[in-house]
């Protein structure tokens, strides 16, 4: 029996730790025992260690949370836990009109993407001189609270990460800044600059692909929650499944998000889909929300699904982001990097000209090719 946790469950959390904002949530306990095959005492006993260290927190009504204390503070950036510091900076910021001052806002949750994005953007933004505070949230009311104290900025990025933004919330940053952008497709014909992904275009081509290989039974896995950028992609597979011949297109619907039990649902569910003979109804798979490949590459092995052998697989996400790609899943989406890029775009076209009329901005389409698909068998 072992005493202490796997080596590298304590090295993935103390490297979250000291990449972490202020007030970012920790994986769940049971997340983390799928992933590193530890039981419970000895996540609780990693948890343990960087409490002791000073690197997390709990209260109750909030979880456990990480303290910050790794932070980083890149030159010409502001990273700031407290509201006086918060204050100077943005108003020294304001002191020349060819420094901005931007305000990063991320809801707290274990989702690589975001977190990588809004590090790139900083970063963009830092480089050329402009101040910037990143801070996170837990839910909206946090969000209000910590926008009371703050001063006005000349831009401010907004991710909810798969929660709606209340109307209450939206109003408060508009208040508080010159420009409002948001992560994510998810507004449309609001004074407000959206970036994201449509992700009917990335399925389609995901699909074409399969067909090219000779797959004519191909399934198509997404969640039921009903986002925007999902449900444009709901509506081109329907579409999709009427108009390609001799092609059948199947749906599973998961009621979670990536962020949840979503991997190891999906899964189960391929395995509940398989006849007596353990063969599935499909030789291919279209997969939306995979966060961690790694993850999903191991447990698709542990059910007897041999990739892509048995099942060829292209997961629809980011291209650039190894912990989804796991340098083995062909990946078609867009990239980190565009969606940096059209951010900035955003931000700085409207400060540039103020009269730039508002609207969503789609990240191009890419594609990364791994080792996941091959050839439908005769």
């Amino acid at each position: 029996m072992r005493s202490s946790s796997p080596p590298n469950l304590d090295q993935f959390l103390d490297q979250l730790a000291h990449e972490a904002l202020p007030g970012d949530r920790l994986p769940t306990i049971r997340e983390l025992m799928k992933r590193f095959g530890a039981s419970q005492m000895l996540v609780q006993r990693a948890f343990q260690g960087l409490k002791d260290k000073g690197l997390i927190d709990s209260q109750v009504g909030r979880g456990t949370y990480f303290r910050g204390a790794g932070s980083r503070m890149p030159a010409a950036a502001t990273v700031l836990g407290d509201t006086e510091r918060a204050k100077a900076s943005a108003t020294g910021a304001t002191a020349s009109t060819s420094v901005k001052s931007v305000l990063l806002l991320r809801r707290s949750i274990s989702i690589a993407r975001g977190r990588v994005l809004v590090e790139g953007l900083q970063r963009r933004l830092a480089d050329e001189g402009h101040r910037v505070l990143e801070l996170s949230y837990t839910d909206p009311d946090h969000a209000l609270t910590v926008l009371k104290g703050l001063p006005r900025f000349d831009a401010c990025v907004v991710q909810s990460t798969f929660k709606a933004i209340p109307i209450a919330l939206l109003a408060a940053l508009r208040d508080k800044c010159d420009v409002l952008a948001v992560d994510g497709a998810a507004l449309v014909g609001a004074d407000v600059e959206a970036v994201g992904t449509e992700w009917g275009e990335p399925l389609a081509a995901a699909i074409a692909l399969l067909v090219q290989q000779g797959h004519r039974r191909i399934a198509y896995a997404s969640t039921s929650h009903p986002f925007l950028a999902t449900q444009l992609g709901q509506r081109r597979f329907e579409y999709l499944q009427s108009t390609l011949p001799g092609v059948e297109l199947q749906a599973i619907t998961l009621g979670m998000l990536p962020h949840e039990d979503y991997t190891t649902r999906l899964v189960q569910q391929l395995l509940a889909s398989a006849g007596s003979d353990g063969a599935l109804p499909f030789t291919a798979l279209v997969a939306w929300g995979i966060e961690d490949g790694a993850l999903f590459q191991r447990l698709l092995a542990q059910a007897g699904i041999a990739v892509p052998a048995q099942l060829s697989v292209v997961l629809l996400g980011r291209t650039d982001l190894a912990n989804e790609h796991a340098d083995f899943f062909d990946v078609v989406g867009c990239s980190v990097a565009d969606q940096v890029d059209a951010l900035h775009h955003a931000i700085t076209a409207r400060w540039a000209d103020a009269g730039t009329p508002y609207g969503v901005h789609l990240t191009p389409v890419v594609r990364r090719a791994g080792a996941s698909v091959a050839p439908a068998a005769a």
